[in-house]
C-alpha cells in the first residue's frame, strides 16, 4: 500500500468503476468524479497526488480542467485520457498542462507505468536547488514555484519551473534537447518529437523571455537551447546569483 491518492475525471460510470478497482489493486487512493464541476469543487479544499482526466467529460472539456488545476495547482501532475491521435490535440494538451497521454482504450500495464513515471518525476527534485537565483530581472524561488519578474509574480508547473532553473543556472551555456529530456523527464527523446519544443516556447512566453529585457531563450535548430544573457548590460546588482540555504 502507498500513500499517493489519485483523483479521476471520467464520466463514463463503468470504465471509472474498472479504473478505480484497477488503481486500488495498485495500492493507490482513489477519488472518482463523474464530472469536472464536482472534481473542481471538491480539489478547492484538498489536493490529490496526480490527476486522471478524460478529454471529453459533459460539463467542461478535460483541457478547461488542465488550465484550472494548472492555476490554482501548478505542482499537481496530470494524465490525460484520449482517444484522440492528432498533433496539434496532443500540444494543446502539453499547452494546457498535461504531463502524459495515455490512449483510449487503455492499457492498463502502459497506464501503470506512466502513472509511476510521472509520481517520479514529481516526488524527486531535479537536482540540488539554491534557495533562490538571481538573473537580471528575474529571481526564481524554487520552494514556490514561482519567478518574479520585475514586481510581478509568475507561478510556474513544476515541469515547467524545473526547466526554468536549468537554464537560469547555466546562463549563455547551449543545453541539448537530449540533455533536457534526461534531466527533466529521465528518458531520451525522439528526434521529431516536439515535447520539449512545446515546453520550451511556454516558458519563453510565460517569462517573456526576449532581448528588450537583456535575456532570450533561443534555439539552435535540431540541437538545443541556450539562455542568452547580456551580462554588459546588467548591473552589479543583476549579475548571476545562487544563495542557498
Amino acid at each position: 500500500m502507498n500513500n499517493y491518492h489519485i483523483a479521476v475525471v471520467e464520466d463514463d460510470a463503468l470504465f471509472a468503476a474498472e479504473l478505480e478497482e484497477f488503481l486500488n489493486g495498485l495500492g493507490y487512493g482513489v477519488t472518482s468524479y463523474s464530472s469536472a464541476q464536482k472534481f473542481l469543487a471538491d480539489v478547492r479544499q484538498k489536493e490529490c497526488d496526480l490527476l486522471i482526466v478524460d478529454w471529453s467529460v459533459p460539463d467542461l472539456t478535460g483541457i478547461e480542467v488542465l488550465e484550472y488545476v494548472r492555476k490554482f495547482h501548478p505542482d499537481m501532475p496530470s494524465i490525460m485520457l484520449t482517444a484522440r491521435t492528432d498533433r496539434g490535440d496532443i500540444i494543446r494538451g502539453l499547452e494546457a498542462g498535461a504531463d502524459d497521454f495515455v490512449s483510449k482504450p487503455v492499457d492498463p500495464e502502459i497506464l501503470q507505468l506512466r502513472i509511476k513515471s510521472v509520481l517520479r518525476r514529481y516526488n524527486g527534485d531535479v537536482r540540488a536547488r539554491p534557495e533562490s537565483v538571481v538573473l537580471g530581472p528575474y529571481l526564481l524561488r524554487p520552494s514556490t514555484s514561482t519567478v518574479y519578474f520585475n514586481d510581478e509574480a509568475i507561478i510556474l508547473p513544476k515541469r515547467e519551473f524545473d526547466m526554468a532553473m536549468l537554464f537560469f543556472t547555466n546562463p549563455n551555456r547551449l543545453l541539448s534537447r537530449q540533455y533536457l529530456a534526461a534531466t527533466l523527464w529521465g528518458k531520451v527523446v525522439d528526434y521529431q518529437s516536439r515535447t520539449i519544443d512545446t515546453h520550451v516556447a511556454r516558458l519563453r512566453k510565460n517569462l517573456k523571455l526576449n532581448p528588450t529585457c537583456g535575456i532570450s531563450l533561443n534555439a539552435l535548430y535540431g540541437f538545443g537551447y541556450t539562455l542568452q544573457a547580456d551580462m554588459h548590460a546588467m548591473n552589479p546588482a543583476q549579475a548571476p546569483l545562487a544563495m542557498s540555504a
